[in-house]
């Protein structure tokens, strides 16, 4: 998961230096209202750039908090859980994983889901938008 949130940063990264480059490099016309305009669009973007490169920092330093050596017999923050609709990792906020042919979803603890199953165990079935859900494992 690491590996996937360093080539996001990545793409960021070349992102944020070809907006500034373009800023740099975009000349004032005799249509100043243009320039303007061009310019504040780039600066709206490259602010946009920022915002989504602060949450990857915090999407990193919140899975470098999971503590891969710990057992869990609850779900909480680090676990994966093993349901009857999918594997949960209870962490940061990724979406759909697939790794080693199997679909992971990382998720937070703060999504409704993640509300609905917290503190929850093994053996365990809570109803969710109309769907009901075992939890077969939590490791």
């Amino acid at each position: 998961m690491n590996e996937l949130l360093n080539d996001k940063i990545s793409i960021l990264n070349k992102a944020m230096e070809e907006t500034i480059e373009s800023m740099q490099n975009d000349t004032k016309s005799s249509a100043g209202d243009k320039f303007e305009t061009g310019r504040e669009m780039m600066q709206i973007e490259l602010n946009n750039l920022k915002s989504q490169m602060a949450q990857l920092k915090q999407s990193q330093s919140d899975l470098s908090k999971v503590n891969s050596s710990m057992v869990y017999n609850k779900v909480g923050f680090g676990s994966l859980v093993k349901t009857n609709l999918g594997i949960y990792f209870f962490s940061i906020a990724q979406g759909k994983i697939k790794l080693n042919n199997n679909n992971y979803f990382s998720i937070s603890l703060a999504s409704p889901i993640g509300q609905a199953l917290k503190d929850k165990k093994a053996g365990d079935t809570i109803n969710f938008n109309g769907r009901s859900i075992l939890i077969e494992d939590i490791q």
